[in-house]
């Protein structure tokens, strides 16, 4: 199959030696629409950084030996090619998303695809995942518009997680496409309050579609700032005791965004993060302690968040082409990382392995 191999900091198109065999409830698939993720770009950056800090955190998911060839790409879509031992819930022909996920057969451990030397990502013409984590493409929803559902699902899991209510307000730091996923489920939780903070001035256009209420430029105006203004202005604040609290979402995986965060927000805030860097990041416990801050790194349940989020997409919820601002076949994808490094233009670009025509070519066919 044809991929984009990324090794020693370099991409190149090549024809890959295969994927392994089918194991027990693993389906394959043909690739027809891919999204560039941010955790791409962070092993982009940083492919040694990136496994060091994946193996610091004991977390065999995304471990994988970067001197040699990956092929990146986890949020797929597109079309079931063959079904292995025990698949009864997809068939041949069937149109599929979901989280890229593969358990290894020689491990028993499940892998993020992309970030395995086995197991190759969705910047290829075939992928393997286990059904356990893929979703029937609803009807009439294209596949680069399905491959929108694993990304903004993480504002979706992060909102639920996050404990938010219709009493509480939200402030989402960072509008790439998992903040405007963190904006959309704040708005569909009725949050009183919903500010972005975004320097992009198409993020932050973005943004308000998205359901917003407040958009502000961090270069220009302080987001704590307006957020504390306006909550006295409209009396939504009461100090955690009943009236509601802020809750920030930080998805802009900016170093030293953290520390800013338990400096500068209100007392009684929570932190949700949703974004982290891969450098090393200092901060003072006790500030955090003494202005009684919460700070969740992911922990918590959730209950059918990308269900949810692709339920939106499939009825028209959320504008998935604002999102989508580029499209490239496999030959351009270096330059879509190159590009996605000053992101003032950009915040999805989808990939088409098959070719910028092959997805709509098989959609029209559904």
């Amino acid at each position: 199959m044809r991929a984009i191999q990324f090794v020693n900091n370099e991409f190149s198109l090549n024809e890959e030696a295969g994927l392994p065999a089918l194991g027990s409830g693993q389906i394959l698939i043909d690739v027809h629409a891919c999204g560039i993720c941010g955790s791409d770009l962070s092993a982009v950056k940083g492919s040694h950084r990136f496994c060091e800090v994946m193996t610091a955190a004991s977390y065999p998911l995304a471990q994988y030996d970067p001197e040699q060839p990956i092929v990146l790409g986890h949020e797929y879509a597109g079309v079931v090619a063959e079904v292995g031992p025990d698949v009864t819930d997809f068939a041949v022909g069937d149109r599929v998303t979901g989280l890229g996920l593969a358990v290894d057969m020689s491990t028993g451990l499940p892998k993020i695809i992309g970030y395995s030397n086995t197991y190759h990502g969705a910047f290829g013409e075939q992928i393997i995942v286990n059904t356990y984590f893929a979703r029937h493409i609803p009807e009439g929803l294209s596949f680069e518009h399905a491959a929108l559902a694993e990304p903004l699902h993480v504002g979706e899991m992060h909102m639920q997680q996050s404990g938010l209510t219709a009493d509480d307000s939200a402030l989402v730091v960072g509008c790439g496409t998992i903040g405007l996923g963190a904006v959309a489920a704040a708005k569909a939780r009725g949050a009183k309050l919903i500010i972005a903070s975004e320097p992009s001035a198409k993020r932050r256009e973005l943004a308000l579609k998205m359901g917003a209420d407040i958009v502000v430029d961090p270069t220009v105006e302080d987001p704590v700032e307006r957020f504390n203004s306006e909550s006295q202005s409209r009396g939504l604040i009461d100090g955690g005791q009943g009236g509601g609290m802020l809750i920030a979402f930080e998805c802009s995986g900016r170093k030293g965004m953290l520390d800013w965060m338990l400096r500068n927000l209100p007392f009684d805030s929570k932190i949700q993060v949703m974004a982290a860097p891969f450098e090393d990041e200092t901060i003072i416990p006790a500030i955090g302690q003494v202005r009684r801050m919460v700070v969740n790194f992911g922990h918590g349940t959730y209950d059918k968040a990308y269900e949810a989020v692709l339920d939106r997409l499939a009825k028209g919820e959320i504008d998935a082409d604002a999102i989508i601002t580029g499209r490239v076949d496999l030959s351009g994808v270096a330059d879509a990382f190159a590009t996605l490094r000053q992101p003032d233009e950009h915040v999805k670009i989808m990939v088409f392995p098959r070719g910028l025509d092959s997805a709509a070519k098989v959609d029209a066919d559904v």
